[in-house]
């Protein structure tokens, strides 16, 4: 296939960063995006809420904890969304204000798995949408002194029409806590919890992290190949350890595998790559760097990115690490102000906002 190296020769220029630093990433976020915060207004609702709660304690165990969404921020610029507190910090406050009373007679513990706001669509050159999504997984326990009593969840997208992230916050999101809190309600007031097992905050924890237990999450040596599919790249794991990359006269770039019997193809379709130090997901003809921040990959990209914008190296060979050859002199700034920071789901392998 056609390999268009974008991201990556940018990438290159803080690829040792990246090797020395577990904060790099975040670090990276925060220097290539502006940052928008959102107010979530303390008692909007539960003001008709039954008297159940003397306390509810909330915490977060996303896979990143370090912002609730990242939006288009105008023609040429992205923003990451963030309350104006900590996530935990800031629905604890909200929950309390709304659905505990001094006269209720349980505790409450909540558990935040995932909350993101986003507006599939919104980056340059993509086909404009006018809906904006807020994605949540919500657990609710009853604490007790022996530990925590498993009551229910929440696990759903809210959409709306031509709103801005600022009402995301407002209004959709409290109506998500408002189910979630009448979910909540309507197991206490049932009774339906004796025969639920007690767990201990260490088993939350621990349930909660199996989600990151995959080579990947936690890899410090990366296996160079080629991944067939995103459960190689969950593992580490390519099943084509060898793979060629060729320039043509015009400077475009191609990946090639060995077939059965060792001869190089044309590779179409791959899911991405490793070069040793860098791996790489695949999309739309270009080789996009992969990083993470805490349990979270990212991805530096774009959905469409048309080719006359491409800046190519000019470098050779292409060896090991192929990029790395490419001085960081080279590097067009603006081309990189044109490229977003991207999740990537590392079950579906999907890119997304």
């Amino acid at each position: 296939m056609k390999l268009y190296v974008l991201a990556g020769v940018f990438f290159c220029a803080v690829l040792q960063a990246f090797a020395q630093s577990p904060d790099a990433g975040q670090q990276f976020i925060r220097e290539q995006c502006g940052t928008l915060h959102v107010h979530l207004p303390l008692g909007q609702n539960g003001q008709q809420y039954p008297v159940l709660f003397d306390s509810i304690q909330v915490v977060d165990l996303r896979r990143d904890t370090s912002r609730i969404g990242l939006i288009s921020g105008g023609r040429r610029s992205q923003e990451e969304v963030l309350l104006n507190r900590p996530v935990a910090e800031q629905l604890t406050a909200y929950l309390n204000a709304g659905y505990s009373r001094p006269q209720g007679n349980h505790r409450l513990f909540v558990a935040i798995k995932s909350l993101w706001i986003s507006k599939p669509g919104n980056r340059r050159g993509d086909k404009p949408e006018a809906v904006w999504k807020v994605t949540c997984r919500f657990e609710a326990y009853l604490k007790i002194d022996g530990g925590y009593i498993p009551l229910t969840y929440l696990d759903t997208v809210a959409r709306a029409d031509d709103n801005q992230p600022e009402d995301m916050a407002a209004h959709e999101l409290p109506e998500l806590m408002a189910i979630f809190m009448d979910k909540v309600a309507d197991h206490i007031m049932s009774n339906d919890i004796a025969a639920n097992a007690v767990v201990s905050y260490g088993q939350i924890d621990s349930f909660s992290r199996t989600r990151f237990r995959y080579p990947m999450d936690t890899a410090r040596t990366l296996v160079k190949g080629v991944y067939l599919n995103v459960r190689e790249f969950r593992n580490n794991a390519p099943s084509k350890t060898r793979y060629e990359i060729l320039n043509d006269d015009a400077g475009n770039l191609t990946l090639q595998i060995p077939d059965e019997n060792g001869q190089f193809y044309y590779a179409s379709g791959v899911w991405g790559f490793c070069d040793g130090q860098q791996a790489y997901v695949m999309r739309y003809g270009n080789a996009f760097p992969i990083f993470s921040v805490y349990h979270q990959f990212y991805v530096l990209g774009s959905k469409n990115y048309h080719e006359k914008y491409l800046w190519l190296p000019r470098v050779m060979p292409f060896g090991d690490a192929f990029v790395a050859h490419a001085a960081a002199s080279q590097i067009d700034a603006n081309l990189v102000r044109r490229l977003w920071v991207y999740r990537l789901d590392v079950q579906s392998g999907k890119v997304t906002e």
